[in-house]
């Protein structure tokens, strides 16, 4: 069967085999996006992981060795040193007392700033799943009406009413619509996928965010 669907599209018109490697294309490059996003999330929810069960558990944030790890050390991790950083600023003033209303507001448009810059990053080329879901089985159709009406200019040239004389070209335009589905369904999949993950990061972050400002106003992460 498959090796049938290999040689009808071999025998395709050139516009037919054109739509399919867009389409494979298409596909490669959502699958590769796909599990960088995936490997992406697992570093960064495990790492998320390792900071919050050590401030849970010690009440300090991991060693050096956490930190050292720029890119993998999550956007808890990195909302925690904002709020330290702006502390130690408020400390080299010679400023030891609770925060203000006014500081309590600037840290937190600090901080929800680092979630929304972290959160940008984590979006990044999902738009590309989006436009895969939606454009391939379009290509796919594109394909399908392109080769049904190749097929039948083709009847009418030969002057017969015959489909078995243009169903090779007709089973070919069949196969973008196929193509076009098996690329648009994992795309989906994988969109929906880092969707809900990105989702869930937010939530993470919000919680973490309104409690580290209510340890902050205190003025110390201690």
């Amino acid at each position: 069967m498959v090796g049938q669907v290999f040689a009808i599209v071999a025998g395709s018109d050139p516009v037919t085999k054109f739509i399919l490697v867009a389409i494979a294309l298409l596909s490669i490059g959502s699958w590769a996006v796909a599990v960088s996003k995936i490997r992406e999330f697992r570093t960064i929810l495990n790492s998320s992981k390792i900071f919050m069960d050590a401030l849970r558990t010690t009440g300090r944030p991991p060693g050096g060795d956490f930190w050292n790890r720029n890119d993998e050390i999550g956007p808890l991790a990195r909302m925690y040193a904002e709020a330290g950083r702006f502390l130690q600023r408020r400390r080299e003033r010679g400023v030891t007392a609770p925060l203000t209303p006014e500081e309590v507001s600037s840290l937190t448009s600090a901080l929800e700033r680092e979630a929304g810059e972290d959160l940008a990053r984590r979006e990044r080329n999902i738009g590309f799943l989006a436009t895969v879901t939606s454009v391939s089985p379009l290509l796919g159709l594109l394909g399908t009406v392109w080769g049904i009406l190749t097929s039948f200019i083709g009847m009418k040239e030969m002057g017969v009413a015959d489909l078995s004389a243009v169903g090779a070209g007709i089973a070919a335009a069949l196969t973008t619509t196929v193509a076009g589905l098996l690329a648009a369904i994992p795309a989906n999949v994988f969109h929906n996928f880092v969707v809900g993950k990105i989702n869930f990061l937010a939530g993470d972050m919000d919680r973490f965010l309104s409690e580290l400002v209510d340890v902050c106003r205190r003025g110390s992460l201690e």
